[in-house]
């Protein structure tokens, strides 16, 4: 029996109240009193009604779990790490309220999730904006105070309206006043007493097992700090003003963010569980990336706990202190804070393989082509209706639902059930587009183009704007065809395993085994972890780290295959275009370099042994010419010292890749130097 050194808790293993319930990726789940009151609110039952992984059944038939389902494991697993950490080190000062508080931030990270999960807040606003100049009087119906979007919101700002909303259906609201912020939540109406909302446990001092039957003591209930702590770690950090996204407050300059919920450096790094800000390694996406995985069979079907049985709490340097609100402010050498770090050597394989599962999550589930065409069908049917369906109540759009938590909290995916009985005739394109959904006829990928960080022109290409690329695709399309720039789709994808082109665990944090024994002193005295040099673990690393290409969709259905191969010449002529301008530019370049050569051939010697691969990239070769212009290299005349003249074609080649700056044949006799 597990006992808190500061509360002297000796909690069973079931406390009074206590409901267990089934789960298919982590066997068991356990509910206390506490969570199983925050279940049963509207706001959390919601959830059930919003898929977690959107349209991708339409791909993956058993892919139909939801945000309900992957709640309850987040929640769970931040149980799990927590209480693990406090076996491991028993003076972090951990206690019972702390794992509640980020057990319950767990269970309503995702409270602010829209219809069909990042379609609303992604894709729809995009499709909104584009369509806003036709649009134009159909909200004159719409509250004035309703109409404005808040700057820079995501689903997160949505999950704090929410769990305002939550609270007030149990007749609770935060005190964020001095005076009451370690009090009992304010009672502001019928529904539980908020002296009893807490912790349901035995209290050894008193002898006495607080079952909720009466008022709990000051330790055990849960006050507006503890909540506002909720909300911070849901949020990752200092909670933004009022009227304020997350996202918009921590770009301010003018913002002074501070923490509320738990002060002080030596609970930091409770924020790093649901959300780590320094790796991503957090157990949000513990949860997904397996429930993802085993829900479409595209990954493991059992949980792998090895990384929550070997996290512990350290020491650790800061990777971007420019970015951290726990940074700011600090001069350059306090940039360490207490962050979650795990065992090493043993636990490098398994956190490569977890960013690795992200990738593959990406490539098979979320960015496979047939899930992205539903989701953009999805986000057309949404944006043909929103300037006539209003909720009822509330008589909001769609759009606008998420600034009303009460008109919030009625919108799920069967938003387009609703929509397809809906007797209003501007509502029918939606309608058609619905039956087509149905029928699984989605939109069409015509083609994909393959983005690559060494090639110039497909750089060129990802850089372009996507309606510049559908006005071109336009441009050389034949006006038989009547095609506009409304049927097509020009998507970007880029997939990474979770810190774009870097590797995830360069930016996490170890402790080899001979320090494990430090980690149970006081927070103070903790060892500081360190990051591990990828020469240590070069053969989990991977080539590249983010992979990106553009695809073309085409609306319009299309049975005969006409329009869409026509669609894929265009854009192939575009793409020759787009490759051979930048072959021209670099043609430039190399004329101009060669100029600079024969001016200074006095100064040019020969290298006569194989280079390395820094002599490559420190050279000139590899900073102004690529393997396209090899045959252009070969046909100058340069001189490499003052007295001799030597052709390049009578020099040899090695047949391999030195870098990736060259890719292909190198020259190993022929390297050049400017001195």
């Amino acid at each position: 029996m597990q006992q808190d050194s500061q509360l002297n808790i000796r909690a069973p293993i079931d406390e009074p109240g206590t409901i267990r319930t089934n789960d298919d990726v982590h066997t068991t789940i356990r509910l206390c009193p506490a969570t199983k009151t925050i279940i049963d609110t509207p706001q959390m039952q919601r959830l059930r009604g919003l898929k977690q992984l959107g349209t991708a059944e339409l791909v993956y038939t058993t892919a139909t779990h939801t945000r309900f389902e992957h709640s309850l494991g987040v929640g769970h697993l931040a149980e799990k790490k927590l209480k693990g950490i406090v076996e491991r080190q028993p003076r972090l000062g951990i206690t019972e309220k702390d794992i509640l508080c980020v057990k319950i931030a767990g269970l309503l990270h995702d409270l602010g999730h829209g219809p069909f999960s990042h379609v609303y807040d992604g894709l729809f606003r995009k499709e909104l904006k584009k369509k806003a100049s036709g649009y134009v009087g159909l909200y004159n119906d719409v509250p004035l105070d309703c109409r404005k979007i808040v700057d820079g919101w995501k689903h997160e700002d949505s999950s704090l309206s929410m769990l305002d909303a939550l609270l007030k259906s149990l007749g609770l609201e935060i005190d964020d006043s001095e005076d009451g912020l370690d009090k009992p939540l304010r009672q502001i109406g019928d529904g539980i007493d908020a002296t009893r909302f807490g912790i349901y446990a035995y209290k050894q001092q008193e002898d006495v097992w607080y079952d909720g039957t009466q008022a709990l003591p000051r330790d055990f209930v849960l006050t507006s700090r503890d909540w506002i702590f909720v909300k911070e770690l849901i949020a990752g950090g200092p909670l933004p003003p009022k009227g304020m996204s997350i996202k918009a407050a921590q770009k301010s300059t003018d913002v002074k963010l501070e923490i509320v919920g738990r002060k002080g450096e030596n609970k930091e790094y409770l924020y790093d569980i649901i959300s780590n800000v320094h790796s991503g390694l957090d157990v949000d996406k513990m949860d997904y990336f397996s429930r993802d995985g085993c829900r479409t069979a595209t990954g493991e079907s059992a949980f792998n706990d090895f990384l929550l049985e070997n996290a512990y709490v350290a020491k650790g340097r800061c990777d971007a202190p420019e970015k951290c609100w726990k940074c700011n402010g600090k001069p350059c050498n306090e940039h360490y804070h207490l962050m979650i770090c795990y065992q090493s050597p043993k636990t490098i394989n398994t956190a490569m393989s977890f960013f690795r599962q992200r990738f593959n999550n990406y490539k098979n589930i979320y960015e496979h082509h047939k899930s992205k065409a539903s989701s953009y069908m999805i986000s057309d049917i949404l944006a043909l209706a929103d300037p006539y369906y209003r909720l009822p109540g509330s008589k909001l759009p769609i759009s606008l639902a998420m600034s009303n938590p009460d008109a919030y909290v009625k919108l799920k995916d069967s938003i387009i059930d609703i929509i397809e009985l809906t007797d209003d005739d501007n509502l029918q394109p939606a309608k058609e587009l619905i039956e087509r959904y149905r029928s699984r006829k989605l939109y069409k990928r015509v083609t994909e183009q393959p983005v690559s960080s060494n090639v110039a022109w497909t750089q060129e290409l990802w850089q372009m704007d996507e309606e510049k690329i559908v006005r071109d695709i336009l441009e050389q399309s034949d006006s038989y065809m009547n095609l506009n720039s409304s049927d097509i789709i020009v998507d970007k994808m880029e997939m990474h395993f979770g810190m774009k082109e870097e590797n995830p665990v360069s930016h996490m944090r170890f402790l080899p085994k001979s320090l494990l024994i430090e980690t149970r002193n006081k927070p103070e005295d903790l060892p500081v972890a360190i990051k591990v040099d990828e020469s240590n673990y070069e053969c989990d690393t991977s080539k590249s780290y983010l992979q990106r290409s553009i695809r073309v969709f085409y609306k319009k259905l299309d049975d005969d295959g006409i329009v869409s191969k026509h669609l894929k010449d265009c854009f192939n002529t575009l793409v020759e275009r787009v490759k051979s301008e930048c072959t021209q530019d670099s043609y430039d370049d190399t004329a101009s370099l060669s100029d600079s050569v024969v001016d200074f051939g006095a100064n040019i010697n020969v290298c006569t042994q194989s280079p390395t691969k820094s002599d490559v990239e420190e050279s000139p070769f590899n900073q102004k010419f690529s393997r396209m212009y090899l045959d252009e290299i070969k046909s100058l005349d340069l001189v490499v010292s003052p007295h001799a003249k030597v052709r390049p074609d009578t020099l040899s080649y090695d047949d391999q890749e030195i870098c990736s700056g060259w890719a292909g044949q190198v020259p190993t006799a022929s390297l050049l130097r400017l001195y």
